[in-house]
């Protein structure tokens, strides 16, 4: 007996932490690998639990945030450390330490756990201002709890170098009835839609609890608001995949994915191969099929060499696209003022006379992958750089114009297609068809690739546009203006990649295309008022725990 109640003392005092874990352990399930996406729903429900149950009892007393904080910090570490295991794929990958690896993955994690363990001490204080023993309360926490989630995904999107990956909403790109409304609100929308539901669970479930209200049998309207806003959605998702009807003919594209393995990917002993492998890929690119393609399409710094300087690459290229077909290779930039050498990160257009015709520069870098930040402050860090070298931004949203009849077309390189900013920048700008141009070498046989392609989806919804994913390795595929993925090439998790040709024929957009509401005002209609709001809610916390406490 003495035991049993120990135990029972023990769940008492531990069980928000319990909580906290399971809510970190479910919102990994909800991404791939695993990709349980109706998890998603249910998967923040234990942490909040944790943070509500009770809180009507604690309104008047001192606000002291810091076990909120800890509990969603906790939530989040867990959650990152495991949706970003992938990360220690650089073990075998990068010439990098295995300690700055082990630091670069916890480091990551615990910084994008701070936004949990903010969004968990904002919950219970705005929860404490409004109370949750009326209806009327309960409602507009169920509203207002799905705000604050989006404007900490939105600040963790935005601040320092902004890092918008696995966003809650992402979790459902497979779900293509319900996240057609990123047409208007984006991934925002579709994660504020997760989190009400949760939130309206969440609520229903409290009232049962031995601490609950004690009006325990009034309608769950919670629970009602979350069922309605999703049925909303779906029959609004249903009408506009019904709309969509691809066009006849289109453009013919092939699209090249070598598999060289990262380890092999500058190897001097490999450029040899490397070319080759090309020049048989592409070459059966030409052979395949009743016509020739429009555009064949190499993936990120798929040369061995800079395409721009004189060498076996660029004659490589040249040499094929004089078969008759334009190329768009990836390829590092080297320009030399002098006293100082620009890098870039770039693409180039070939056209069929063995031209560069244009170019883009990467405008988005990863720190600590493609530069290493206050390395201008301090050079020495720039050894530190994967690749050896800090590269520079490009300025310019190129637009490409290929064909005749002309058609348009921009690139994203590698995790540019996260940034739901660039591509806006590209539709805008007169692109009608966006193409990633990726390596997830560094990668291979983890679920980073698959990660990776999930956010490519959305960028398709936002703009109504579609896209091509070709990559060195990892998943190369087209993406329908919908949202559907067609034709992803194989990328089991835990088995390598293959080499292969892939054919698309990509309906564009006609004459008649209207920028969707996102295009045209992108997050200032949900997202980033969101974000003003958390914000208020985060220094009015802060507020009313220095005020009555006088310290943190």
């Amino acid at each position: 007996m003495a035991t049993f109640e120990h135990a029972k003392a023990c769940v008492r005092q531990y069980w928000r932490w319990g909580a906290a874990v399971l809510s970190g352990l479910l919102l990994a399930l909800s991404f791939p690998p695993f990709e349980s996406a109706q998890i998603a729903w249910v998967a923040l429900i234990p942490l909040l639990l944790a943070l509500l149950q009770g809180v009507g009892k604690h309104r008047g007393e001192i606000f002291r945030p810091k076990p909120f904080f800890l509990l969603g910090f906790t939530s989040g570490v867990i959650f990152w450390l495991v949706s970003m295991s992938w990360l220690l794929r650089l073990f075998e990958t990068s010439p990098a330490p295995a300690i700055l690896i082990v630091l670069g993955w916890v480091g990551l994690s615990a910084y994008c756990a701070l936004y949990c363990g903010v969004f968990a001490m904002s919950v219970v204080w705005v929860a404490r201002k409004i109370g949750t023993e009326k209806l009327w309360q309960t409602l507009l926490l169920t509203v207002l709890i799905p705000v604050l989630w989006v404007g900490g995904e939105m600040a963790r999107s935005a601040w320092l170098t902004g890092f918008p990956w696995n966003l809650l909403g992402i979790s459902q790109y497979r779900n293509l009835m319900l996240i057609q409304c990123a047409q208007w609100v984006g991934v925002p929308g579709v994660s504020a839609l997760v989190m009400v539901v949760n939130a309206g669970i969440a609520f229903t479930v409290m009232r049962y609890l031995p601490s609950g209200a004690e009006k325990k049998y009034r309608p769950n309207l919670e629970l009602f608001v979350a069922l309605m806003a999703i049925v909303l959605c779906f029959r609004s998702g249903m009408g506009l995949i019904r709309q969509f009807t691809p066009g006849e003919g289109g453009v013919s594209i092939a699209g090249i994915q070598p598999a060289i393995p990262q380890v092999k990917k500058w190897s001097q002993e490999q450029i040899d191969l490397i070319h080759s492998t090309f020049r048989r890929l592409t070459g059966q690119a030409l052979q395949e099929g009743d016509t020739r393609p429009d555009l064949v399409i190499w993936p990120e710094t798929a040369t061995p060499y800079c395409v721009t300087e004189e060498g076996e690459s660029k004659e490589l290229v040249s040499e094929l696209s004089r078969r008759g077909v334009s190329i768009l290779v990836g390829s590092m930039d080297v320009i030399n003022l002098g006293l100082q050498t620009l890098c870039y990160n770039g693409s180039f257009l070939f056209q069929t006379n063995g031209l560069i015709e244009r170019s883009y520069k990467k405008q988005h870098l990863v720190p600590f992958g493609e530069y290493i930040p206050l390395s201008d402050a301090i050079p020495a860090l720039a050894s530190l750089a994967p690749m050896g070298w800090n590269c520079s931004p490009g300025r310019e949203a190129t637009v490409f114009t290929l064909g005749n009849p002309a058609w348009t077309f921009s690139v994203m390189i590698c995790f540019e297609d996260i940034m739901a900013g660039l591509s806006r920048a590209f539709v805008k700008a007169g692109a009608r068809l966006l193409i990633n141009q990726t390596n997830d070498a560094w990668f291979d046989r983890s679920a980073g690739p698959l990660q990776h392609l999930s956010h490519c989806v959305f960028r398709c919804i936002e703009n109504r546009v579609p896209a091509l994913r070709v990559a060195n390795s990892g998943i190369s595929c087209l993406i329908q203006p919908t949202g559907l993925i067609v034709e992803p090439t194989r990328n089991e998790w835990g088995q390598p990649p293959e080499s292969q040709v892939s054919r698309w024929q990509v309906s564009l957009p006609g004459n008649d295309f209207e920028p969707t509401v996102y295009t045209l005002y992108g997050d200032w209609l949900f997202g980033f008022p969101c974000e003003a709001v958390a914000l208020m809610v985060f220094v009015g916390a802060l507020g009313a725990a220095k005020k009555k406490s006088g310290a943190l």
